[in-house]
């Protein structure tokens, strides 16, 4: 009898069908760094969303960082305990800060693919770290749909909407023409 063991496919070459929110990538995030020249630095981001935008995919990424700082604040996950650095591939204690996110395609040149799996992807968060994702996520998307209402309500009170041309009837059909 042969023994296999399961394979996650988003520790393959094909991972860029597989990764989903809650996923650990390598990401040369772009941030400008103290005494870096050059492209930035791989480091570890947070997929914190992914949606199809014209047949191509996309992420949110969230930056990631071991510094305990106070310089990047604001929607953070952290993952401390040891256990839940070795699920999601983390050498240290990392926080991820979700109020420095980037949409970016997963075909973009800023993924850090190894060489061994194939993948950018180091591992996924679970527990206590992918709850508080949730939250963040949850924070996120409560933002952009308070946005969303208040960019309605402008294009509907703005007084290029109500300054419009009057319209008149129409003498082929019902349908009222614009002047």
């Amino acid at each position: 009898m042969l023994d296999s063991a399961p394979i996650n496919p988003t520790m393959t070459a094909a991972w860029r069908n597989e990764v989903s929110y809650g996923d650990i990538v390598s990401f040369r995030f772009p941030l400008a760094e103290e005494d870096h020249r050059g492209r930035p630095k791989a480091r570890p981001c947070l997929i914190l969303d992914t949606e199809e935008r014209g047949g191509q995919r996309y992420a949110l990424l969230a930056y990631g960082t071991t510094s305990r700082r106070r310089s990047n604040i604001g929607y953070e996950v952290h993952v401390r305990r040891r256990a839940d650095c070795i699920d999601a591939g983390l050498d240290k204690p990392t926080r991820f800060v979700g109020a420095r996110r980037v949409w970016v395609p997963l075909t973009h040149d800023g993924f850090v693919v190894c060489g061994a799996t194939g993948s950018a992807v180091l591992g996924r968060i679970d527990g206590n770290p992918f709850e508080a994702m949730n939250a963040v996520r949850g924070r996120i998307h409560a933002q952009r749909d308070i946005a969303e209402d208040r960019r309605q309500e402008c294009r509907q009170n703005s007084p290029a909407t109500s300054a419009r041309r009057p319209t008149r009837p129409s003498f082929l059909g019902r349908k009222e023409v614009r002047a």
